[in-house]
C-alpha cells in the first residue's frame, strides 16, 4: 500500500513522512473528515506556512479522501498535525435569509453553488415549502433540518453534494453480503424505540403512532401547511429518532474500499442471527497506517 498526498493540488508524497492518518467517511449529519500527522523533525511544514482553507487529498489503491479542506494545524517538535473536512470553509459563515414557495431542489442547488459544490441526487420528491426562515444559522445546519423532516438525507465527498432519500437508499438491493466472525471484532447494540413522535409549530400539532408509552415530542421550525405536510415530517422524524438503535461496528482487514458510507449490505452473523439481514453503513473509518478499515452500520 502505497500513501499519495496532494497539497493544494501538488503531489507531495516524496517530500513528507506520513506517521499516522485516519479517513472518516459519512453518509449523513456529518462531512468527512481526515486527520494526518507527518513527522517533521526538518520543520519542513513550518517553512510551507499552511493556512487554514487549503485544500489536501490522500489516497491509496483502494481508499481517496477526496479533496478536503485543511480546518486545523497543531504544530509540534518533529511533527505537524492536519485535519481537514470535506465541507467547504465557505459554509461555516451563519446567514439569514428567507424564502416564499421554494423547493427543496431549488435550496441545494442554491448552497451547493454558493460553496463551490456539484449537485447530485437520488430518489428525492421535490417538496415546496411555503415560507422558509434561515436565521444566523450556516448553511448545512439549516439545510440538515429539513432533510430530517423530508426523510433526506446528504453527504459531501470531493466537491460533491449528493443528496439521496434515506427510504429510496435503504431500499436498493444488497452489494454484499458480509459474514462476520471474531475476526471482525464486532460489537453490537439493540436499544429501545420511541412508540410514537409528536410535532408541534405554533398552534399546529400532529402525533405519528398510537402507543403513547414512549411520545417524544419534537417543535419544528418550519411551517406546516397541511395534516399531510405533518404527518409526512412526523413519520420522517419517527424514523430519524429510531433507526440507530439497533446496529454496530465491525473491523475489515486489511484496508478496503468494499464498504461505502451511504450504501447498503447484506449481514450475516455468527450466533447473532437477530441482527442478520440488510444494514445501512453510515461511517467508515480508514486507519491508513494501521491497514484496517472500521465500519459502523445500523440494522434495516
Amino acid at each position: 500500500m502505497s500513501l499519495k498526498v496532494e497539497y493544494k493540488g501538488v503531489d507531495i508524497t516524496s517530500s513528507v513522512d506520513v506517521d499516522k492518518c485516519w479517513i472518516d467517511q459519512y453518509a449523513e449529519e456529518h462531512g468527512d473528515t481526515l486527520k494526518i500527522i507527518f513527522a517533521d523533525a526538518d520543520g519542513l511544514w513550518d517553512a510551507w506556512a499552511p493556512k487554514i482553507g487549503d485544500k489536501i487529498r490522500v489516497y491509496d489503491d483502494h481508499v481517496d479522501s477526496g479533496v478536503q479542506y485543511v480546518r486545523s494545524i497543531y504544530p509540534s517538535v518533529g511533527r505537524y498535525e492536519i485535519t481537514a473536512g470535506s465541507i467547504p470553509v465557505s459554509a461555516d459563515l451563519a446567514r439569514s435569509s428567507g424564502w416564499q414557495q421554494v423547493t427543496k431542489l431549488q435550496l441545494a442547488k442554491e448552497i451547493a453553488e454558493r460553496h463551490g459544490l456539484k449537485l447530485m441526487t437520488y430518489g428525492i420528491t421535490d417538496h415546496k415549502f411555503l415560507y422558509l426562515r434561515q436565521e444566523n444559522e450556516s448553511d448545512f445546519p439549516f439545510f440538515q433540518r429539513l432533510c430530517l423532516l423530508e426523510g433526506d438525507a446528504f453527504l459531501i465527498y470531493d466537491g460533491m453534494l449528493v443528496l439521496y432519500n434515506e427510504a429510496y437508499i435503504e431500499g436498493t438491493e444488497p452489494k454484499q453480503i458480509v459474514s462476520l466472525d471474531a475476526d471482525n471484532k464486532p460489537e453490537y447494540h439493540n436499544e429501545q424505540t420511541i412508540t410514537a413522535l409528536s410535532i408541534r409549530n405554533g398552534s399546529t400539532e400532529f402525533t405519528y403512532g398510537s402507543d403513547l408509552s414512549r411520545l417524544k415530542s419534537v417543535n419544528i421550525r418550519v411551517y406546516i401547511d397541511s395534516k399531510g405536510t405533518a404527518e409526512r415530517y412526523a413519520t420522517n422524524l419517527y424514523h430519524h429518532f429510531n433507526k440507530m438503535k439497533k446496529g454496530g461496528t465491525f473491523y475489515a482487514t486489511p484496508i478496503t474500499d468494499g464498504y461505502t458510507a451511504g450504501s447498503v449490505a447484506g449481514i450475516k452473523t455468527r450466533g447473532m442471527a437477530s441482527f442478520d439481514g440488510n444494514m445501512f453503513i453510515y461511517h467508515v473509518r480508514h486507519d491508513m497506517t494501521n491497514n484496517k478499515t472500521k465500519v459502523f452500520f445500523r440494522c434495516l
